[in-house]
């Protein structure tokens, strides 16, 4: 499905109900509908990137799962944008999709958004759960990001270059444990191929929104429950990322996981997922 964003913008969106998996049949609360989770991307990224989640989660619950602004099916204006935008953007998703609220779970770029969204509207969320992200960047990121906004648009326009930035982007991502598995290389690799290209205008402003955000100031007045999960060798957010976000909202949870990187929801799963069932337990 599309949804329209205030200025226009066509947002894709999958909504996909828990199901049969393998025969067996959904595990549904006798209370009431299944809990629905909204899960939030990062740079570069369309919402299929969750697939190792919402395959684990399918049976149990409701996962609602847009493509950004800027990059997978959805529209990709020149920006810039800004996370406040994107938040306003995944507030109308819930409304087309008649959430009143959502376990909120964001990664990088998607977990900046869900703090937007978390102090604009936290009517709306029932958990929080930030991932690889960033309160506001710190110089070394800062830089990456500067010098990606103006090599992007070269290395898409050059013969190989997208298959090259690709490369350089998941050396980021992922740790040398990982890329020692041809395996999973291979598997990274024929992923991003499947995806459409996303566009300077999508991916500039993307960054730009990156660059722009900074909730340091407003966080200490978050009052919701929140996890916060950060690889111990992110190279892209620096684990003191996610300590400051520890630090700065009230009662938040954090969770280190040794010899992963920023990519941690892939390379350590079975840490991840079984953080996030025990969150939304306490709910």
């Amino acid at each position: 499905m599309f949804v329209t964003a205030a200025d226009g913008t066509q947002l894709h969106v999958s909504d996909q109900s828990p199901q049969a998996l393998g025969g067996v049949a959904p595990v549904l609360p006798a209370s009431g509908p299944a809990p629905t989770v909204l899960w939030l991307q990062g740079l570069n990224a369309p919402g299929s990137a969750w697939a190792v989640q919402l395959a684990h989660f399918s049976r149990t619950h409701r996962s609602v799962v847009p493509d950004a602004r800027g990059v997978g099916k959805s529209g990709q204006p020149r920006g810039p944008y800004t996370t406040a935008q994107m938040a306003d953007d995944a507030l109308r998703v819930l409304d087309a999709c008649q959430v009143d609220s959502a376990h909120v779970v964001g990664l990088s770029l998607g977990g900046a958004t869900a703090q937007e969204l978390a102090l604009r509207a936290p009517e709306r969320v029932k958990s929080l759960t930030l991932i690889g992200t960033f309160a506001g960047t710190f110089p070394r990121q800062q830089a990456l990001l500067e010098a990606w906004r103006a090599l992007y648009p070269v290395a898409l326009a050059a013969p190989g270059g997208r298959e090259a930035w690709e490369k350089q982007a998941y050396a980021w991502l992922f740790t040398d444990a990982f890329w020692k598995k041809d395996t999973n290389v291979r598997a990274a690799l024929r992923f991003a191929g499947t995806q459409p290209a996303q566009t300077p205008e999508g991916f500039q402003g993307q960054v730009d929104a990156a660059l722009t955000h900074d909730t340091r100031a407003r966080l200490p007045g978050l009052k919701l429950p929140t996890l916060v999960i950060h690889g111990a060798l992110d190279q892209l957010a620096p684990v003191e990322a996610g300590h400051e976000l520890a630090r700065l909202i009230p009662g938040a949870e954090l969770l280190v996981v040794p010899d992963a990187g920023h990519a941690v929801n892939l390379e350590s799963q079975r840490a991840v997922h079984a953080a996030l069932r025990a969150h939304w337990a306490k709910v």
